[in-house]
């Protein structure tokens, strides 16, 4: 005992008084209740030493800790940057089936742009888009490139957590936006068994499972088995999507002092590409032909496929090595064969006559991540300090078959697109028949990226003052061959970034934070518009932010409110043809978020985000100081839930919510306007002892809606319905 008390947190507060009143204020939703101190005795808070799970003690819609700002289990309260946390309670009311559904609700946070894509998930954070470097679980990057990207499905997740902002001090590579980290499911002592059917929209049809447990009678061997397997429409004619998942998990307590948590997954996708690629006239614009229809595929389903094998093998080891210092180490390894074949629109030959192109990926990528982190703790009457120091390394490796540019489009017929029902043969193969193009289109092409990071963060807190610095040193490397042209090129980085940020923790629940980080990005191309091509320079910036953190005492629940300043440096972009990098984009917001179990029944969350993204540096005169496409400026989200408790109705739950994102642009010269839209989203349920029953409905209304354009548009979900059983033993 005496050990073990030497790594607890002294509470930073305690037998603190508030008004009810001002949980109303800040959240800006009031509760009829009568106003009255309540005092609360908080327990020691956990922050380093300990042998715990990184997911966190979540009770319903609130989050209490996290690692993803810190790498370290500090609470959300005394962690000055903003963290949005998707608890697993979060996931199963609302019955998320992406990881962008799972999103939808978190604050600065556009999900699913691009519409339902069973590729890849796509995020706008904080006027900045994530593609491939944004997405990390347990901790380590997941590491992806172009179709080459991770798909995880949310049902082998303990919750989601975003970290907003520049984030490279602690990650590497990273997008402006900030990052979204994955927690997988793990073995618990407690157990977890259930078995569940599901049945909804376009014919879906899924089971899962979820079992686990101890293994022994102390506990020190703990296992986890998650699985599903489903098989689904979309509403997009003849496009399918199936997939099988396999995730089992095993911790071994050696002693008191070593823990380790083995890791793996297994997922198949075999679908087609459910994403299209529409053209801006008869979507967002005026067709004398009409609207084009949202059930329209614009390539052929029988031609078409997208086959996506990914496994994952890795481990957490997490080693006491004396009464002040942690050793931590995470390493995953992930393999991913894949064969696309995709057609999509390339330019209009008419009001109603497309030219299409055609995406080929045939290939391999290989990714491993490992973090190694020593973890040191001391601490006297007033004050604590926790030191951290890392080393880690990523690499990713692809060996692809790909054509080099598009086809002809001789051998691509046109397609009328207000009439795509046609048979024609494709590349002189009949529809129907799997024969690839012929190899005389394709090249051989192999990538390897590398990067190591060093760093070091230092967390100090006096009284009630928490400070925190970090920096960190990056070395990247990409090395790109194309065997069939014997052409390639070599990219080397270096950086330095860091981070600060300082926060006081007042005896009413009230944190107000600053905070200072960068982030480092390098861009694998060449600059092709001089001569001889030189690599562009990586992308940078920074993140200004100060906000307010207000955990009510005698409420359950969490408020926040941040107002941040982003900039994003050598931005490249698409212009006359060819990359050009000579560019800079400035997002200036304000979030707003509540989290809150208001009573034993009732449970809300609620966000607000009000951006203004601006391109101030770029070679196009007509796009200086406007809004960069598919940004959205203003979203507002509310999901309510209430159970019945006692009665004749005992069991029941009703849950709704509303989503509004403000319209956007489809360029960057604010010429292409994209209407806004508000969604409405339900669920109701019923616990009959260990079965629940339960119905979800997206998109309620069935609002017809253009999420994003970009040269391209690309339509909104329609209503998607599914009916769940579960029965937990």
């Amino acid at each position: 005992m005496e050990q073990q008390s030497k790594h607890l947190a002294r509470a930073p507060f305690a037998k603190a008084r508030l008004p009810l009143a001002m949980a109303c204020a800040l959240s800006a939703v009031c509760f009829t209740a009568q106003a009255e101190e309540q005092v609360l005795e908080l327990g020691a808070t956990n922050i380093s030493g300990e042998l715990d799970s990184p997911v966190g003690e979540d009770q319903g819609y609130v989050a209490k800790n996290s690692r993803s700002a810190t790498k370290i289990n500090t609470p959300l309260s005394e962690t000055p940057r903003s963290v949005s946390v998707v608890t697993q309670a979060q996931m199963e009311d609302r019955n998320v089936q992406t990881i962008s559904q799972a999103l939808q609700y978190s604050a600065g946070v556009q999900a699913g742009f691009y519409g339902e894509d069973n590729k890849q998930d796509w995020f706008i954070i904080r006027g900045f888009k994530q593609a491939n470097n944004g997405l990390f679980m347990d901790g380590s990057r997941i590491y992806s490139s172009a179709f080459y990207s991770w798909q995880i499905d949310p049902y082998m997740l303990e919750r989601i957590e975003v970290l907003k902002g520049a984030s490279s001090v602690l990650y590497g590579q990273t997008p402006p936006g900030g990052l979204i980290n994955l927690q997988s499911k793990r073995p618990t002592a407690e157990g977890t068994n259930e078995v569940g059917v599901q049945y909804g929209s376009f014919e879906r049809k899924q089971i899962n499972a979820d079992v686990g447990g101890k293994l022994d009678e102390e506990g020190n061997l703990l296992y986890r088995v998650v699985a599903l397997s489903r098989d689904t429409g979309t509403q997009v004619d003849d496009v399918d999507a199936a997939r099988i998942l396999l995730a089992p998990s095993m911790t071994i307590n050696f002693n008191d002092d070593t823990s380790l948590t083995l890791l793996a997954s297994m997922q198949k996708d075999r679908s087609d590409p459910q994403l299209q690629f529409l053209p801006s006239s008869g979507t967002i614009e005026h067709n004398p032909n009409g609207d084009i229809d949202t059930d329209t595929a614009v390539g052929n389903p029988q031609y078409e496929t997208f086959e996506r094998d990914q496994y994952t093998l890795g481990y957490e080891l997490n080693h006491r090595l004396s009464d002040n210092w942690d050793f931590q180490q995470n390493l995953r390894y992930g393999h991913m064969d894949l064969e696309l074949r995709q057609l999509f629109y390339y330019g209009n030959l008419s009001d109603r006559v497309i030219n299409r192109g055609l995406t080929y990926n045939d290939g391999k990528a290989d990714n491993l991540s490992v973090d190694n982190r020593l973890l040191g703790n001391w601490f006297g009457d007033r004050w604590e300090n926790t030191l951290l120091l890392g080393f880690d390394y990523q690499q990713l490796k692809i060996q692809d078959r790909s054509p080099n540019g598009y086809p002809n489009f001789g051998v691509i017929p046109p397609l009328d697109i207000f009439n795509p029902g046609n048979n024609t043969p494709i590349f002189g193969v009949p529809v129907g028949n799997d024969a690839p193009i012929g190899d005389f289109a394709l090249e051989d092409k192999d990538t390897r990226a590398d990067q190591m990071g060093y760093y070091v963060q230092e967390q100090f807190k006096y009284d009630s003052w928490v400070f925190l610095l970090g920096g960190r040193f990056d070395k990247s490397r990409t090395d790109f061959d194309n065997q069939t042209t014997g052409v390639g090129h070599n990219v080397r980085d270096e950086d330095f970034t860091w981070s600060g940020g300082v926060a006081y923790v007042f005896d009413n629940g009230v944190t107000p934070y600053a905070s200072y980080s960068e982030f480092f990005l390098p861009v694998t191309d060449l600059n092709t518009t001089v001569t001889p091509n030189k690599p562009f320079e990586p992308e940078t910036g920074n993140q200004k932010e100060i906000g307010i953190k207000y955990q009510p005492v005698g409420l359950d629940a969490m408020f926040t409110a941040a107002v941040f300043e982003l900039t994003q440096e050598n931005v490249k972009k698409y212009n006359a043809g060819t990359y050009v990098q000579l560019g800079e984009v400035r997002s200036r917001g304000i979030e707003l978020e509540a989290q809150a179990n208001v009573t034993e029944n009732v449970s809300l969350i609620a966000s607000y985000t009000k951006l203004d993204p601006e391109i101030t540096k770029t070679t196009n005169p007509a796009e200086k100081d406007q809004a960069p496409a598919n940004v959205a400026d203003e979203m507002a989200s509310l999901w309510a839930n209430y159970k019945v408790l006692g009665g004749p109705l005992d069991g029941l739950a009703f849950g709704g919510g509303v989503r509004h994102t403000s319209s956007s642009y489809g360029d960057n010269t604010e010429t292409l306007e994209v209407p806004s839209f508000t969604l409405l989203d339900a669920m109701v349920s019923y616990q009959i002892q260990d079965v629940r029953l339960q119905l979800n409905a997206n998109n309620l209304t069935d609002k017809e809606y253009v999420a994003a354009c970009d040269y391209y548009c690309w339509y909104g979900n329609r209503r998607n319905i599914i009916a769940s059983a579960t029965y937990e033993f």
